[in-house]
């Protein structure tokens, strides 16, 4: 042990010096004693050292200021560390890797401590190996590393970088704006301080609704915020700022900056409201600005978003739409990135006249970090996909179940099916290539074109008997029927194509040779869980059926988990079938009650079905209902009072039908907000933006049409008066 911590305090001598970051690897039998140990002995470098280890390991380890879950890791984002220490005797997550390195500072380490190396599985239990060597393949590359084996007292590698070079930031420039010159220089970078500058100018001279922020993760983004904040309420142009973020840990950074701006310009008698240890508010004699969760929001004249692409489109829309004016920002890259295809969605979410502003230089360390080099390298965060045009030839596409052992060696290949799937969910996480890699009951399929990957899909392996977290289609299906237990299928965790060949039919294609796969196979089904209603449609046109919604929404996105299946063997044809239709009545009749809460843009694209669903009607419309339905035919009849028969004539023309999809979606919209989920007239001129008179004669249209199909096809509506 004697020469390893030597050594390693000679190097921490000298990276101190580069002003780079570091990473340290060691390996012992005994963790806790370890940690232990090099907290200690970091105490010479750093004044503060935080720890992170499982519970049980805990109460062994001494000597850390801090000592935390790896469970509460997001308590540590937004603030400035030295020293970080992860004891991994088990599972290392690439998220706790990556979270922990993005808030050391420069000159600081990240320290992570293992089991010997040959017993060390980083990929946990159920690992097959390939995530351990991919990382020790990693390892290699990067710039700044001390790995050893403390037991052994033996080093494997030990590099250090050169130094950085000076700062060269230039400050000395005239601001557009009449922004205060000493919240100017509370900007820890050039890109912060011309950031404050335009978001002055843009809502104060050019009285702009929206703005965008967009960086890497540690580029000075809540910083930004934060001192636009200050401004906006010593100029007396807010009074209520409301500020939300996926977690109240998000908006630290936000209200520490805040904090210093508003003493830096003089604006006293303020006080910080705390909620336990995190800040949710500081209030003021004028002024109050407050953290909300995302799904309780209330608008002010001014409205701020932190990692705004976690929140997911759907959610946001909903912030914008109430808010008179607006910033939000985003991470592209990092963790919790979004990359730049979804950050452009939200970028067309922010009401115009707007700005986008780009910050680009770190704010904790100099620019070229080999840390963050090997972080976003190692876990593919900073990833996007080449837009180039391609001519399909579906002729030549072939399809290939991926070896995902060849995919740790070839690197290459394995970020261009990477950078294609990252597409297919709102944020990146590194635990996703974590799984796509290790995770046993997962396969990798991917579309080829020639050379060029063109559509990627991962998919799981579930049954009733795989563990928790590996059975999700199966729980979801179990709640309607238990027979769905002893199915087994497999889960389409993403399935993305490439964005220049979209909408060519190839991730249909991919699609179907899945499907075939699964009946080779002997499986039951096919299906897949997801959040965005924009892709229901893929899912219907390809057969699957709605067999889940989700009455609650994520608070963080707004958005409702929807599961759809397909049956590929015989044995869960009647199984599958009969949980979707009991999911379509569901639907229709706690629409008004239990599903009144999933936006009608969904609604509609559910309740399209499919001729397969068709079954018993709720029951036969009296005389009396039948006459009413025809006066309001004639015109004699309001058709707000019959309404009560107009909705069990949709009903059950849905049900004896198996869906809508005959009538176009613009139209389905009325129909279902006003009929199905009880929502007011004013509510669907807000949701469609037509007059309500438009909406009354579109009601009054479908009826009639809806009253010819009822008594041709479903003989509903025979009766005489």
């Amino acid at each position: 042990m004697f020469n390893v911590l030597s050594s390693l305090e000679a190097w921490l001598t000298y990276l101190r010096e580069t002003r780079y970051r570091g990473l340290v690897l060691l390996h012992s039998a005994t963790i806790a004693q370890t940690v232990s140990t090099i907290a200690r002995r970091l105490k010479d470098f750093y004044s503060r050292v935080v720890c992170i280890a499982p519970r049980d390991m805990r109460r062994y380890i001494s000597n850390c200021d801090t000592l935390l879950s790896p469970s509460a890791i997001e308590k540590l984002l937004g603030t400035d560390n030295e020293a970080v220490i992860i004891a991994t005797p088990k599972l290392l997550r690439p998220n706790l890797v990556a979270a922990a390195a993005e808030t050391i500072i420069s000159s600081g380490i990240l320290v992570l401590v293992a089991p010997p190396l040959d017993d060390w599985n980083p990929g946990g239990t159920m690992s097959i190996g390939l995530y351990k060597r991919y990382l020790i393949e990693s390892l290699y590359t990067m710039r700044s590393l001390f790995w050893a084996d403390i037991d052994r007292d033996t080093i494997f590698i030990e590099r250090l970088p050169n130094k950085a070079p000076g700062s060269v930031q230039e400050r000395s420039y005239e601001p557009k704006s009449h922004v205060h010159r000493e919240l100017l220089d509370l900007a820890l970078t050039q890109d912060q301080a011309i950031g404050l500058d335009m978001l002055v100018h843009h809502f104060r001279s050019k009285r702009g609704r929206g703005a965008f922020i967009v960086g890497d993760r540690g580029r000075g983004k809540s910083g930004l915020l934060g001192l636009f904040a200050a401004y906006l309420i010593a100029s007396h142009m807010v009074g209520f700022l409301p500020i939300t973020a996926p977690s109240p840990w998000n908006v630290q950074s936000f209200f520490r900056v805040l904090a210093r701006a508003l003493d830096t310009i003089r604006v006293r008698r303020y006080r910080i409201i705390r909620r336990g240890d995190i800040i949710i508010g500081i209030s003021g004699p004028w002024f109050h600005v407050r953290y909300h969760t995302p799904d309780r929001v209330e608008p002010g004249s001014f409205t701020i978003v932190d990692e705004g692409a976690a929140l997911g489109p759907l959610r946001l829309r909903l912030i914008a739409y109430r808010a008179p004016r607006i910033a939000i920002a985003t991470t592209i890259h990092g963790y919790e990135g979004s990359g730049r295809i979804l950050s452009k969605i939200v970028e067309n979410i922010v009401p115009a006249p707007r700005i986008t502003i780009e910050l680009q230089t770190p704010v904790r360390y100099p620019p070229g970090d080999p840390l963050e080099e090997w972080v976003y390298d190692t876990f593919m965060l900073r990833i996007d996909v080449e837009q180039r045009p391609i001519e399909v030839d579906m002729s030549k596409i072939r399809i290939t179940e991926v070896d995902r052992a060849r995919l740790v060696s070839n690197r290459k290949e394995l970020r261009k099916l990477y950078s294609i799937l990252v597409l297919a969910h709102y944020r990146n996480e590194p635990d996703d290539l974590a799984l796509i890699l290790d995770a046993p009951h997962h396969k990798l399929y991917a579309a080829y074109m020639g050379d060029e990957a063109v559509a990627v899909a991962d998919v799981s392996i579930e049954s009733g008997s795989s563990p928790y977290e590996a059975r999700i289609i199966p729980d979801l299906l179990a709640s309607s029927n238990p027979d769905a237990l002893g199915l087994k299928g497999f889960r389409i965790v993403r399935i993305a194509v490439h964005p220049s060949m979209q909408r060519r039919g190839i991730g249909s294609y991919l699609l179907r040779y899945i499907e075939d796969g699964a009946r080779k196979q002997g499986l039951d089904w096919v299906g897949a869980s997801f959040g965005r209603p924009d892709v229901i449609r893929f899912w219907l046109k390809n057969g699957y059926s709605i067999a889940y919604v989700s009455p609650l929404p994520s608070k963080a996105t707004g958005e409702h988990n929807i599961a759809v299946v397909k049956p590929v063997g015989n044995h869960a044809e009647s199984i599958i079938t009969g949980i979707a239709k009991d999911m379509l009545r569901k639907l229709l009749l706690a629409g008004h009650t239990l599903y009144r809460g999933v936006p009608v843009e969904t609604m509609a694209y559910i309740l399209e079905g499919a001729p397969r669903l068709s079954q018993k009607i709720l029951g036969e419309l009296t005389k009396e209902q039948i006459y009413r339905l025809k006066r309001a035919i004639q015109g004699s009849l309001d058709i707000e009072s019959i309404l009560d028969s107009y909705w069990l004539l949709l009903v059950n023309t849905i049900l004896c039908r198996g869906g809508l999809y005959d009538i176009d979606y613009d139209e389905r919209l009325p129909i279902i907000a006003r009929l199905i989920q009880g929502k007011s007239l004013g509510d669907i001129v807000a949701i469609t933006g037509k007059a309500g008179n438009e909406i009354r004669d579109l009601l009054l249209r479908k009826l009639k049409a809806l009253y010819e199909v009822a008594e041709k096809e479903c003989n509903l509506v025979s009766k005489t008066i």
